[in-house]
């Protein structure tokens, strides 16, 4: 059975994260033949965390990546680190249940947690910063559903707590008929978060090989054989996807769908912003996000729609831009909303708002991770905890909610 990744143009425009000079890591070029424990396919944020979790666990990683390191979807992101899942705990339960809609926003909670405390253990300088979220009343939930929300997170040990009018307008001078204020979340700057856990993967003895294409996959009884377009196989006891949203050609993906998603970036204004620095969102679809970043500008992003080809969605760019610089506007009224930044993606989202991670079916030591939505580093976080348990042959108790079905 094989196994071969789309290729799309995964994001178009210049991002902030841009501006800055590129992180630089230890790559090479793929010349010949490698038998390793572990390949992971994608150098990105999803394949630094798993292939730097495998590498500590004694495994031998070889990462791999077409475009080389860091140039696919995580430039693009706008690094909202979150536990709150798009689809609201509310309606989640309605959707598989409620222990398991508990359970499931339970353990995004954890990957956030999980993820701040390696990062900040290993020193890696990628701005991160502690971040409350506001999570503003809209067209999806309303007022009196914040406060239900607040309740069923509380009930769950989730720290939230619901905000009025007036104590919304007093914390950052927005009218709107309530949010939810949340704690424990994060922002950071993507690329050197991601650059920050490979360089911690290479020194415990990955390798990192670019550009590496790979064509096909054969799961044989006695390994697996990733053939190249460079013409060179590796060999391998594990291999693992961690492509993004170029999803692998025959893989289970229903009720996945890919999206476009379009930002922003103001030029620097600290005398502007709010004092919390809060993540903020609204509970509508879809939904406009925005956060700020160290050196004062605020990142908007939204106006999602669903993906038809590159050219279609990179057409849209002055006008999506020029949406969002008015919804800011009319958010916050005191902010210049210029734009020295634009930027549009691809995102994965889900039926249910939740990844999917693990072995793919029929492709025995083989896994994968797709679906990802608004949580993308989040999940990042999770797929490295899942795939590194199950390849090491432990249980975990969570590996049900997110299998392929």
């Amino acid at each position: 059975m094989t196994r071969a990744t789309e290729e799309r143009d995964l994001r178009t425009g210049t991002t902030v994260w841009q501006a800055a000079p590129r992180p630089r890591l230890n790559v090479s070029p793929l010349t010949s033949a490698v038998s390793t424990d572990v390949v992971v396919v994608g150098a990105g944020i999803s394949g630094a965390l798993i292939a730097e979790r495998l590498a500590a666990a004694g495994f031998r990683v070889v990462v791999v990546d077409r475009r080389g390191a860091l140039r696919g979807s995580t430039t693009a992101s706008t690094s909202l680190i979150q536990f709150e899942i798009d689809t609201p705990l509310l309606h989640l339960r309605e959707k598989i249940g409620a222990k398991n809609a508990a359970r499931a926003w339970s353990r995004s909670a954890a990957a956030v947690e999980d993820l701040l405390q390696r990062a900040r253990s290993l020193r890696i300088r990628c701005d991160l910063a502690s971040r409350a979220t506001l999570y503003l009343a809209g067209d999806v939930l309303g007022a009196r559903d914040l406060q239900r929300e607040v309740e069923l997170r509380r009930n769950i040990g989730l720290p939230s707590r619901y905000l009025d009018r007036a104590s919304l307008q007093k914390r950052i001078g927005i009218d709107r008929r309530g949010a939810i204020l949340s704690i424990a979340n994060a922002e950071a700057d993507p690329i050197r978060l991601a650059a920050g856990f490979m360089r911690r993967a290479i020194r415990l003895g990955a390798r990192l090989f670019a550009p590496v294409d790979v064509i096909q996959v054969r799961s044989r009884p006695r390994g697996i054989e990733v053939e190249t377009r460079e013409g060179v196989t590796l060999r391998c006891r594990f291999l693992v996807y961690a492509t993004g949203y170029e999803l692998a050609e025959d893989l289970p993906a229903r009720g996945h769908a890919i999206h476009s998603t379009f930002a922003i970036a103001t030029g620097p204004q600290p005398e502007n912003l709010w004092p919390t620095r809060d993540l903020i969102w609204e509970a509508s679809d879809p939904y406009l996000y925005l956060r700020t970043t160290p050196d004062g500008r605020v990142i908007v992003g939204g106006e999602d729609e669903e993906f038809e080809d590159d050219e279609k969605r990179d057409a849209l760019i002055p006008a999506k831009s020029r949406r969002l610089q008015l919804k800011l506007a009319k958010l916050m009224p005191s902010l210049d909303t210029s734009a020295e930044f634009c930027w549009a993606a691809c995102f994965g989202s889900s039926e249910t708002g939740l990844p999917t991670i693990g072995e793919v079916p029929g492709m025995a030591r083989c896994y994968a991770a797709l679906g990802y939505g608004g949580n993308g580093i989040t999940f990042s976080m999770l797929a490295a905890q899942l795939i590194q348990r199950s390849i090491c042959g432990a249980c975990d108790p969570d590996t049900d909610l997110f299998a392929f079905r």
